[in-house]
């Protein structure tokens, strides 16, 4: 049974001879009646209190699970963002050395070109030089034919003189 302040103001006793005295026993339930109602007040503002802390103490918790929650998906998010950012700069590094090797590539081809146009250059020099040699020659041919002529050409006495 829960003993209420107004339960212990209404209490009533009966009486006897040489009870006790009556004004003194109501001053004293008056006093625990008093007495208990403030506690029963404070109790309920302690419970009032706890509720709040408890209130708070879930909106803390909730707080504190969503800032896990953002902690993880940040991690997370980071360990994402590292990932990509590797595999970009594995893929800018192959695309570089894919350049450069297409670069050495071009180069290579290009000095085998040149080294052909170099080659033939000089081929056809030495046909040029070939053919100015031989025209030299038929041009020496030609003069030895004309001294030739001429010394024949002294040789030969005019019948008139």
């Amino acid at each position: 049974m829960k003993l209420m302040p107004q339960d212990i103001l209404n209490q009533s006793f009966g009486s006897k001879v040489k009870g006790f005295d009556r004004d003194e026993v109501k001053s004293f339930l008056i006093l625990v009646a008093e007495t208990l109602e403030n506690e029963l007040k404070e109790k309920d503002e302690i419970k009032a209190k706890m509720e709040k802390f408890r209130e708070s103490l879930a909106k803390l918790e909730k707080r504190e699970e969503i800032l896990r929650e953002t902690l993880i998906a940040a991690q997370k998010f980071s360990s994402e963002i590292i990932a990509n950012s590797q595999k970009e700069s594995e893929l800018i590094t192959k695309e570089a050395e894919m350049k450069a090797e297409d670069i050495i590539n071009n180069a290579v081809k290009r000095q085998k070109i040149l080294r052909d146009e170099i080659r033939n250059l000089k081929f056809k020099r030495k046909e040029i030089e070939s053919d100015i040699i031989n025209m030299l020659n038929a041009l020496k041919e030609l003069v030895d034919t004309y001294h030739q002529e001429d010394e024949h050409f002294d040789k030969v006495e005019f019948i008139g003189k």
